[in-house]
Order: structure tokens, then C-alpha cells, then sequence
């Protein structure tokens, strides 16, 4: 039995707020700090927890909505981060459907690799290209600890997300 069109409503509702709180704390200047020069990338961990346990096209299109929140505020790689968290939730999606059990330690994992990858191919795809010399020092100055600080939110948001999500699905095993 699913959840009837009302707790739908309410559910995506709630996931789409949620999304654009993640967006609004990563992109506002000052509502949220940075650790040395490491900044959260939050959109990564809360787009891939709240796309784990729906069927891939909710996620696809979860991801794809993170992604447009973000590039509507960046100004060098329009339309990278739409089809990448688009492809990454997609792929958590289907792989908890399809191979593992929808469980903490998988959330945790999904949210740590997929803020690797995210990561690595921004570097390798927009920033090395056209970084010279300092390529390398960004990604071991910036890059690297910015993935090791949204990682370690992701745990957090894992946390504080598992409750929320089983409360909005009405106890529909997963």
C-alpha cells in the first residue's frame, strides 16, 4: 500500500524545502562557516539522502532541481551540477533499490562517495583544465578538505534525516 496523494504532497513539499534550505545555507555567504578554507557542499549529502528509497525518476528528478538551485547561482559551468547530482541520485536510487538495503551505513556511504566523485570531477573537469600551475594546490588545499567537511555533515544530516523520512513514508518498509 503507498501513501495516498495528500502525504505525497506533503512529502515532496517537505523534501523540496529541505532542499532549498541546503541550497540557500551553501550559497549564502555567511549563514553557515567554513573550516579553514574548506567549504560544506550541502546539497550533495541532502539531495543523495532524500533520494535514497524512492524510484529512480524521483530521484533523477530530486537531483535535477539541487542541480538547478546551484547552477542558478554559479557563474563559470552552467548545467554541471543539474546533470551530475542528477546522475548521482539516480544511481544511489537504483542501487538501493535494485543491490543493497536502504540502511544508515549505506546513506553514509552514498553521501561519502558521492561527494568524491562530485569533487574530483569538478576539479578534473572545470578547474584543471584552466587552473595552470595551482590545479593540484587546489584540490589538495580546497578541494579535498571541502569533500572531507561535507562528509562528515552527511553523517549529521544522515542522522537527523533517517527519523524524518520514516515519519513522512508512515512506516512503508522500504
Amino acid at each position: 500500500m503507498g501513501l495516498s496523494k495528500k502525504d505525497l504532497t506533503i512529502k515532496y513539499t517537505v523534501y523540496s524545502l529541505i532542499v532549498v534550505a541546503a541550497a540557500l545555507l551553501q550559497n549564502v555567504s555567511g549563514l553557515w562557516f567554513e573550516i579553514g578554507s574548506a567549504r560544506c557542499f550541502f546539497i550533495i549529502p541532502a539531495v543523495l539522502l532524500l533520494s535514497l528509497g524512492e524510484d529512480e525518476r524521483t530521484a533523477a528528478f530530486l537531483g535535477l532541481f539541487a542541480g538547478m538551485l546551484w547552477d542558478s547561482v554559479s557563474v563559470a559551468h552552467m548545467g554541471f551540477n543539474c546533470i551530475l547530482l542528477m546522475l548521482l541520485c539516480y544511481v544511489a536510487a537504483a542501487l538501493v533499490n535494485f543491490v543493497f538495503r536502504n540502511t544508515f551505513r549505506v546513506a553514509v556511504a552514498s553521501t561519502t562517495i558521492g561527494t568524491l566523485i562530485y569533487c574530483l570531477l569538478y576539479w578534473a573537469v572545470i578547474v584543471m583544465p584552466h587552473g595552470g600551475a595551482g590545479a593540484a594546490f587546489s584540490l589538495i588545499r580546497f578541494y579535498l578538505p571541502c569533500f572531507l567537511y561535507t562528509s562528515a555533515v552527511g553523517f549529521v544530516l544522515a542522522v537527523a534525516f533517517t527519523p524524518l523520512k520514516k515519519k513522512l513514508n508512515k512506516g512503508i518498509v522500504e
